[in-house]
């Protein structure tokens, strides 16, 4: 046999060799991610020391929490009372300093929740997360409020989430007026973890028995593994394309036609992004703009009254009873009427007005170039158009509007508060009525 040949055979064996090594590797490698490398956080409340009642008294209610440590848990006892408009109460487990130095739960895929109720109702869980850019200093309320809403009834024991399950929560992003960029989920670094009673927890004696909260994930990050495994391959095959020397122009051709499709699917990634960011500020049931689009919405109309000081108006209405309707009929038929009446009024202002829909069956009208008058005036012409329609053929639907004013320099809680109250107003007389709040300066 030629030496050539003798050449040829050697290091077709160095490859497959090569090959063959690096293939064990890499399988002992998933062996070991698989059923080896587990990295398990977990928090036995019992013993936990750093766990705090709260209550909605610190936003003005008048809801009432006790706290009971056992050796394997805490037991909680509550009353939640009318006083703060969403009563709430709930625990504070707090990470590293509690402030903005805590734990990095990013690499974890799965919480587990161990959580009794004593009634019916869900409940929030609160991943707070710090982020540099949006954290004020001693306060508690910038932290993010990554969240996950469940009923622990309807769930098993221990209920179980994945990361891809959590939201920031929309109240938040609005009340904070937060860049949609930043409205993401972010787990790295998390200094304080909140258990809430949920929305829908009734008025009442209630209590929990919570024991504790694991997070399992592994040791090393899948990105780690497949990074090092990638690696690996790649100096192998450095090492084989060394050895084969005569076919680099083969390789490099192979190389830059990945490289060529690599770059058409960033461009379609690029597209998709354009288009989800699009889809995140609607609703996908009315069409209409949500917090999300709102929130770009009212900012540039409250620079450009500030600038200007052209009025701008703002009305917030909701569906009278929405909540029978729903009951009665079920919601596809509630979702007839929202969809319905988004399309009426709609139809009614103008394309310079921005209609919003602000949560379950309340919506917004923010006009620019409008005066109070005129807008208390569209008010009630839509009032009464949505009052004469038929949204649904099994019952008559009504709205109760609020209706109020920007004024230059006014924080967008105060305008949003202020157009609530006289919401509240309408509902409190009556119903089916339009009711005005005026700008009052504290002296």
């Amino acid at each position: 046999m030629s030496s050539k040949v003798m050449r040829k055979v050697y290091a077709l064996f160095r490859m497959n060799f090569l090959i063959i090594v690096l293939l064990v590797i890499t399988a002992v490698a998933m062996f070991a991610y698989r059923h080896f490398l587990d990295d398990i956080m977990e928090i036995n409340l019992g013993e936990y020391p750093y766990v705090v009642a709260s209550a909605d008294s610190v936003d003005g209610g008048t809801s009432a929490i006790s706290m009971t440590r056992t050796d394997s848990s805490v037991l909680i006892e509550y009353e939640l009372r009318e006083g703060y408009a969403y009563p709430y109460v709930g625990i504070k487990v707090y990470l590293g300093d509690g402030k903005t130095m805590g734990r990095d739960l990013s690499n974890y895929d799965s919480i587990f929740v161990w959580l009794k109720p004593r009634n019916e109702g869900s409940v929030r869980l609160y991943m707070r997360g710090y982020d540099s850019a949006l954290y004020r200093k001693n306060d508690e309320t910038s932290l993010k409020f990554n969240e996950i809403e469940f009923t622990p009834t309807k769930e098993p024991y221990p209920a179980v989430f994945v990361p891809q399950e959590f939201r920031v929560a929309g109240w938040w992003v609005s009340q904070n007026e937060i860049n949609v960029h930043k409205a993401r989920v972010d787990l790295s670094n998390i200094p304080l973890i909140e258990i809430q009673t949920g929305t829908n927890a009734p008025l009442g004696y209630g209590g929990w028995e919570v024991k504790g909260l694991r997070f399992k994930g592994k040791k090393i990050s899948q990105v780690d593994l497949v990074t090092t495994l990638v690696a690996l391959w790649f100096v192998t095959f450095l090492i084989i394309l060394i050895i084969r020397f005569f076919d680099y122009s083969r390789e490099r051709a192979l190389n830059k036609k990945k490289q060529e499709e690599l770059k058409k699917n960033l461009i379609a990634l690029e597209i998709e992004k354009s288009e989800y960011e699009k889809s995140s500020k609607e609703d996908p049931l009315t069409g209409c703009l949500n917090r999300a689009g709102f929130s770009g919405v009212l900012l540039r109309e409250q620079e450009k009254l500030n600038r200007t000081g052209s009025p701008v108006s703002f009305m917030i209405f909701d569906i009278d009873h929405f909540k029978n309707v729903n009951d009665t009929y079920g919601h596809l038929v509630g979702d007839e009427v929202l969809v319905n009446l988004a399309k009426l009024v709609q139809g009614m202002i103008r394309n310079t007005d921005s209609l919003v829909r602000w949560g379950g069956e309340e919506f917004v009208i923010l006009s620019e170039d409008t005066s109070i008058q005129n807008a208390a005036f569209l008010a009630e012409k839509l009032r009464k158009a949505i009052e004469a329609s038929t949204l649904i053929t099994q019952q008559q639907v009504t709205c109760s509007f609020g209706v109020t004013e920007m004024v230059p320099g006014e924080d967008p809680k105060s305008l949003i508060a202020r157009a609530d109250k006289a919401l509240y107003s309408s509902k409190e007389n009556g119903r089916n009525r339009v009711t005005v709040a005026t700008f009052r300066r504290n002296h």
